[in-house]
């Protein structure tokens, strides 16, 4: 059984996401297998990208509408945070 709770690790590199989105600097660098993606994330590296799929496999429609800024000014919410956590968990418990 899983655990429902995410580590500290997962949710540093979930926030590095985050906050990187708010301002609008990832670091993007190239990686070309999974095990290269897991080492440049727990050296607190950032992707765009990945975010996007965390995103549109996690995150509902309302809630990407609010964190994009399309409607009203960028927000983060709750809901947000916590889609983008399960995304991580998911992607790096696999």
């Amino acid at each position: 059984m899983k655990a429902k709770r995410i580590t500290p690790e997962i949710k540093l590199i979930a926030e590095a996401h985050i906050k990187a989105k708010i301002t609008g600097k990832f670091d993007d660098p190239v990686v070309c297998n999974k095990s290269e993606l897991l080492t440049a994330l727990k050296q607190g590296k950032t992707f765009s990208q990945l975010l996007d799929t965390i995103e549109i496999r996690f995150c509902s429609v309302g809630t990407l509408l609010l964190a994009s800024g399309t409607i009203l000014d960028q927000h983060i919410s709750n809901n947000y945070k916590n889609s983008i956590y399960k995304g991580f968990k998911t992607l790096l418990n696999s």
